[in-house]
């Protein structure tokens, strides 16, 4: 996959990371991904194939930026400086430097019954990463879909990095699933996607994908 990408980015999280640190990461996790057999995302749903794609490229961009992983399953944020290796389990629930990590495939119109392996381009009505509670300031989002033509197949890639650093509470809607088993999460806002927009950093260099990002978060590139 060929992107287009924002040369002059550049985030000191504990640890630097620069553009190609990211494109780095993100092609790396593309080829792990085409590489796993299609009966593999036709059957798992679509949750559960972000957290995959985000485990890979946290992995792949922590090695190459000498970080570490949060070795903590609930710990925050998802990459920490080495430094963090010598913490205690309470101390990475909620690390004070690091980048936080999430992606998500999108939404699409409503009624759409769209199977793994279809683009779902055209059928993207809006882009909106979730948290677990209202405090993130900076993240990176990942944005993903089924592109990758392999095999008859179309397998998981990458469509577009994001980030911005100045994120508020308000950004953040308010937080659901707090009855029962739910899983709390609380969804993004248009302010925030706005700022993860205008801080892109790598998207892929497709006119439909392009238009999307610019349609649903402002990108300019």
């Amino acid at each position: 996959m060929s992107y287009r990408v924002r040369k002059d980015f550049l985030a000191r999280v504990g640890f630097s990371v620069n553009a190609d640190d990211v494109v780095h990461a993100a092609t790396l996790t593309n080829g792990v991904l085409s590489a796993l057999p299609a009966s593999l995302f036709r059957s798992l749903d679509y949750k559960t194939t972000s957290a995959i794609l985000g485990s890979v490229f946290c992995e792949n961009l922590a090695d190459r930026t000498q970080a570490l992983v949060n070795p903590i399953e609930k710990g925050h944020p998802d990459i920490v400086p080495r430094a963090a290796a010598k913490a205690t389990e309470a101390q990475l629930r909620n690390y004070p430097s690091g980048l936080e990590v999430k992606s998500t495939i999108g939404n699409i119109v409503q009624g759409a019954n769209l199977r793994a392996g279809v683009k779902r381009v055209e059928q993207i009505t809006s882009i909106t990463w979730q948290a677990h509670h209202r405090d993130v300031r900076e993240l990176m989002g990942i944005a993903w879909d089924f592109v990758q033509e392999h095999e008859a197949f179309n397998y998981p890639g990458i469509t577009g990095v994001f980030y911005s650093s100045d994120l508020r509470t308000e950004d953040w809607g308010e937080i659901s699933g707090t009855t029962g088993r739910n899983t709390k999460v609380s969804g993004m806002r248009t302010s925030g996607k706005t700022k993860m927009g205008q801080g892109w950093i790598l998207v892929w260099d497709d006119d439909a994908y392009i238009d999307v990002f610019k349609r649903v978060l402002g990108v300019i590139c």
